[in-house]
């Protein structure tokens, strides 16, 4: 069982939830091959590719001594760079005049973010849960309650951190209560505004 929690811990990190919602939100908005590539690109040079960069480069330096930097202290400089990279994304995004939801969703990351980084500095929070109920909040958004198909994903890796012993369960309901919510209200919001 160990082995299938560390294969869905490592299968569903962050980054690569965030990748696949924005590929997955590219073709439910778009029509043009092109503005896809843009938004889907946007999200793996900054979502995906420079966070797992700077995590790795952390790593080497001995600023994080485990894969799961399961020390909530090492967790601040990789919180904070990221949600740099989301800003910087984001303002990018607005630049190239993407679809509102694209900047909509860039804004619930960043805000999502900017919580977890406040929260980390008294509690240690799921990161990998809220990076996983935002994309789960967006699938809802979309498409309706069909998506209560995919609540296994945010429920397995959920499981997956409490029995790695990586956090507890209060730590992964709150990252999922927190990455829920945070993403649907700034979509509502954003998108009636916009």
């Amino acid at each position: 069982m160990k082995r299938i929690a560390h294969v869905i811990s490592y299968a569903f990190l962050p980054p690569v939830n965030l990748v696949l919602i924005f590929i997955i939100s590219a073709f439910y908005i778009y029509d043009n091959p092109m503005m896809r590539i843009i938004t889907i690109s946007i999200a793996l040079v900054f979502g995906f590719i420079m966070p797992i960069l700077i995590f790795t480069l952390l790593r080497l330096k001995g600023k994080i001594i485990d894969n799961d930097a399961s020390k909530r202290n090492e967790r601040t400089i990789p919180y904070i760079m990221g949600a740099f990279l989301i800003l910087f994304a984001g303002i990018i995004s607005i630049y190239l005049e993407l679809h509102q939801f694209i900047i909509a969703l860039w804004l619930s990351y960043l805000i999502a973010s900017i919580l977890l980084i406040s929260i980390n500095n008294f509690w240690k929070i799921s990161a990998h849960a809220m990076g996983a109920a935002i994309p789960f909040a967006v699938l809802l958004f979309i498409l309706g309650n069909i998506a209560y198909y995919f609540i296994i994903i945010p429920l397995l890796i959920g499981w997956a951190r409490i029995y790695l012993d990586l956090h507890s369960i209060s730590q992964v309901l709150i990252g999922l209560l927190v990455g829920y919510s945070i993403t649907l209200l700034i979509l509502n919001y954003s998108l009636k505004i916009m």
